[in-house]
C-alpha cells in the first residue's frame, strides 16, 4: 500500500480530534506489517502535533503557567512535567520546536559561546 494512502488512513482514524479505537482495530486487521509500521508512525506524528509538552522545575506558579499556555496554545493538549534540573525556567516542546528558557540553558550557551570566541 502506498505511504500516502496509509497516512490518510491514519488521519481518518481520529474522530473529533481523538483517536477512535474501533477505527484503529479495523485498520490494523487489513494492514501488512510494513504498512502497519508506517500507520503507527503517522498516528504518533498526528498525536505529537496536537500536544505541547511543558517542563517546569516545580509546581510553584503552575496554575498561572497553565492559564498562560492555554491562551498561547488554545487548540492543543497541554502536558506538564516536572524537572528539578531546570533552574528558574521552562522548556516547551511543540511538535519539533523546542524552546528552553532556563537559567541552566542560558549559562550553558554562554559558556559555549565564550569558548568559541
Amino acid at each position: 500500500m502506498k505511504k500516502n494512502i496509509v497516512k490518510k488512513l491514519a488521519q481518518s482514524s481520529f474522530t473529533k480530534d481523538k483517536l477512535d479505537s474501533e477505527k484503529v482495530k479495523k485498520a490494523v486487521k487489513v494492514l501488512k506489517r510494513e504498512d502497519l509500521k508506517v500507520y503507527i508512525k503517522n498516528l504518533k506524528d498526528i498525536e505529537a502535533k496536537k500536544a505541547v509538552f511543558i517542563t517546569v522545575p516545580n509546581e510553584e506558579g503552575l496554575m498561572e503557567l497553565k492559564k498562560y499556555f492555554t491562551r498561547l496554545y488554545p487548540d492543543k493538549k497541554l502536558m506538564f512535567q516536572m524537572d528539578p534540573s531546570l533552574i528558574g525556567g521552562v522548556r516547551v516542546v511543540d511538535y519539533d520546536n523546542i524552546y528552553e528558557l532556563s537559567m541552566k540553558n542560558f549559562l550553558e550557551s554562554s559558556i559555549e559561546g565564550g569558548l568559541s570566541d
